[in-house]
């Protein structure tokens, strides 16, 4: 006897498995999220290694906890008006930093073994550099509003472990790949 004629109690049961299948993205569109959100972590972490040039040349320090703070502040708001979770982005970004960082200081103990020189033409924090960070922030947001709640679906959790490698991998070791992705594991 088929499934469907044998009473209303199947019926009952399948019509909310249905829709909850209709509701979730295929799991070809959660890869292609994680794609899209590992490209622009990579991009900020880019970012990085200009930032630690123009943190060598000035002697500023890598730290900036006053500025992360007011970054951090105005994720949480923009996540508020997103409808993400407030703690969940502000650790993602923490997080971002924290990998950022790794970045610099690892660049930074390898010119001081080199005693490397200061580079000639450094960039512009403020007028170089954090324009590029603001651009990346809406954009990193944007895709956290698609995983947000699906970090431990199979499909994001196997995405996220094939492709960081790939994607990050070529340019960053892997303490530099965990902690950028550390918020984003389902543990």
């Amino acid at each position: 006897m088929p499934i469907f004629r044998r009473g209303p109690l199947w019926s009952f049961l399948l019509v909310p498995l249905m829709i909850a299948a209709c509701a979730s993205p295929p799991p070809s569109a959660m890869r292609s999220n994680v794609r899209q959100l590992l490209a622009l972590q990579k991009s900020r972490l880019d970012v990085a290694i200009t930032v630690a040039r123009s943190k060598w040349n000035s002697g500023a320090p890598i730290d900036d906890p006053v500025r992360e703070g007011i970054i951090l502040d105005d994720v949480a708001q923009r996540a508020r008006n997103l409808g993400l979770d407030e703690q969940w982005t502000r650790r993602f970004f923490q997080d971002q930093f924290d990998a950022g960082k790794l970045v610099q200081r690892d660049l930074h103990r390898q010119w001081r073994q080199e005693q490397r020189p200061p580079f000639a033409n450094p960039p512009d924090l403020g007028r170089e550099v954090r324009p590029v960070l603001d651009r990346l922030t809406p954009e990193l947001l944007a895709m956290l509003t698609q995983l947000q709640g699906r970090q431990c679906d199979p499909s994001v959790t196997r995405a996220l472990h094939e492709l960081t490698p790939r994607i990050l991998g070529e340019a960053y070791p892997a303490p530099v790949q965990n902690k950028a992705i550390e918020a984003l594991r389902c543990d």
